[in-house]
């Protein structure tokens, strides 16, 4: 197989499964586990992909100078980590606006506001700890491989 073809084809498989999870904990906090679940799920990952794979791209070019311009003295280590943390906080926020967008709408702004921060709230940890791991154990590796 081509090698720029395996490299894109990882690179889905990550975005699907990680979008996937939060996604799918996103629908869960929203709508619980109820007969439309996996349809809404299946259109809420389908939106999160169509915003957040350009958006996440333009966010992480931002969050790579800000951490570059701030962190100048931090080894490279720390600053993979802040960077990671940053994008979970802001891409996880992104995820859980368009989930809840999705599953809920925002006819009612109170009850929108209650669903987005109570399914944020719900993936954040999740994304707190995948964060550091992908940045220390994924990340190295990708970077490599997609280098090559």
């Amino acid at each position: 197989m081509h090698n720029t073809v395996k490299k894109v084809l990882l690179v889905i498989t990550m975005v699907t499964l990680l979008g996937g999870l939060f996604t799918g904990i996103l629908t869960y906090s929203n709508i619980g586990l109820s007969d439309t679940f996996v349809r809404q799920w299946a259109w809420s990952f389908v939106q999160a992909v169509c915003v957040l794979f350009p958006l996440g791209v333009g966010v992480m070019w931002v969050m790579n100078k800000l951490v570059a311009a701030f962190f100048t003295g931090f080894s490279t280590l720390n600053k993979n980590l802040i960077f990671g943390l940053g994008m979970a906080i802001i891409m996880e926020a992104i995820m859980a606006l368009s989930t809840t967008y999705s599953n809920i709408g925002i006819g009612d702004m109170q009850r929108f506001g209650n669903a987005f921060l109570a399914s944020y709230l719900m993936v954040l940890p999740v994304a707190l700890v995948l964060s550091p791991l992908m940045t220390l154990l994924v990340k190295p590796k990708l970077d490599a491989f997609l280098a090559s």
